[in-house]
């Protein structure tokens, strides 16, 4: 308890001397010599903040006008000034003005004014102004403005300017302006700027405005602006405009000028492609898909009916595909479909190993565009088939290949089937 109420007594002197007037550090005599049990009590007496020293030794804890060469304190140090040197305490180091040079503490080291140098605790550094060099802590770094150079915390480094350099935190980089370099955090790195560099993140990368580089996170990349590079997520990337490459389970861009997005599901606002497709082919005599993205790289999300005897089967299908423009109303689309089949809504690969039945194909379609907003196609498939010998169990499928198979063969524990077919019909194009 006596160790509380001491604490809580140099900090309030501390901030009581850090707002009463003074003559300014610079303009202080400077002496060789001061050594103190604790503030005030000591071979300066009260006149100690008056001066700056070379030389500073504290007990317990002691205050000063300023250092300008070394100081160690048992437990506190508290400079009413600057430093310029190195300062060692057992719990914290406490300077109202700039600090040029190393602080080490066990607990905190606080900076009002600009920090050049390297400083290193077991809970956290704050500067007040900006930071030039190192800052190490067991907990968060805090900057009030710009920082550059290196950054190492256990839970966070904050900046309330810009950074440029690198930072590593166990749980988060924030900067509240730009970034340049490297920030590598296990939950999120946020910057209310720009960026310019690497992030990485366990679960996201937050950027206010452009990002130019590399972003690779967890869960999510999201920026406010331009990117130009590449966004790598476990599930989204989301950017205003985008010059290079999303990839991720879900993709979203307002536009995308020079590059593509790869993923599950890619939503485009501007120039992106949006297609309506009703068709039929020889294995399903209608068909309806969604296709969506870009016509570099878009998502196929398909409905189909396949009669078979006396029963109807329902497929839900996935697949991608590249248009390729080969005049102004001409294209190629290749394409890479597969669904499964269904009877009665019921996922029969999910319940059964034996009970599988699928459908890939590869389609290989020529499209023709007379208006602007819809187009005719038709072209090739090849398709394969995985099915189940055993009819006891499932949906063996055998009725679906015609008599013209070019290729049978053993996929594991079951039968693959491979023959040429065709498709056919009308695209409607959202615009």
């Amino acid at each position: 308890m006596k160790t509380i109420q001491c604490t809580k007594f140099l900090l309030i002197f501390f901030i009581f001397s850090c707002l009463t007037p003074t003559s300014k550090a610079s303009e202080k005599p400077l002496k060789d010599f001061q050594l103190s049990i604790i503030p005030f009590v000591g071979t300066e007496g009260t006149s100690v903040i008056d001066y700056r020293y070379r030389l500073s030794v504290n007990f317990f804890a002691g205050a000063t006008g300023g250092i300008e060469g070394f100081e160690a304190g048992g437990f506190l140090n508290i400079t009413n000034g600057y430093l310029q040197g190195i300062q060692l305490a057992g719990f914290g180091n406490l300077v109202s003005g700039d600090i040029q040079g190393l602080q080490a503490s066990g607990f905190a080291n606080v900076g009002g004014g600009d920090r050049l140098g390297f400083a290193a605790s077991g809970f956290a550094n704050i500067t007040g102004g900006n930071h030039q060099g190192f800052a190490g802590a067991g907990f968060a770094n805090v900057v009030g403005r710009n920082h550059t150079g290196f950054s190492a915390a256990g839970f966070a480094n904050v900046t309330g300017g810009s950074y440029m350099g690198f930072a590593g935190a166990g749980f988060a980089n924030v900067a509240g302006g730009s970034y340049t370099g490297f920030a590598g955090a296990g939950f999120a790195n946020v910057t209310g700027g720009s960026y310019t560099g690497f992030a990485g993140a366990g679960f996201a990368n937050v950027t206010g405005e452009n990002h130019t580089g590399f972003s690779a996170a967890g869960f999510a990349n999201i920026s406010g602006g331009h990117v130009e590079g590449l966004q790598i997520s476990g599930f989204l990337n989301i950017a205003r405009s985008l010059q290079g490459l999303q990839l991720g389970f879900i993709n979203v861009a307002d536009t995308i000028t020079d590059g593509v997005a790869i993923g599950f599901l890619s939503i485009v606002r501007k120039g992106g492609l949006r297609q309506v497709e009703i068709a039929a082919s020889d294995v399903s005599p209608f068909s309806a898909s969604f296709r969506i993205g870009l016509p570099k790289f878009y998502n196929i999300f398909s409905y189909n009916m396949r009669p078979w005897g006396d029963e109807t089967f329902y497929t839900l299908g996935y697949g991608v595909g590249s248009h390729i423009k080969m005049d102004q109303d001409l294209s190629l689309q290749i394409e890479f479909h597969s669904m499964a089949f269904h009877k009665d809504w019921v996922l029969h690969w999910n319940q059964d190993k034996d009970k599988l039945d699928i459908l890939n194909e590869g389609r290989f379609m020529l499209s023709y565009n007379p208006r602007a907003h819809f187009e005719l196609f038709g072209g090739l498939v090849i398709y394969n088939q995985l099915y189940s010998e055993n009819e006891a169990k499932g949906i063996t499928g055998k009725d679906i290949a015609p008599s013209y198979v070019f290729h049978e063969g053993q996929w594991g524990d079951y039968q693959s089937r491979w023959w040429p077919g065709a498709r056919a019909g009308i695209r409607f194009i959202i615009r």
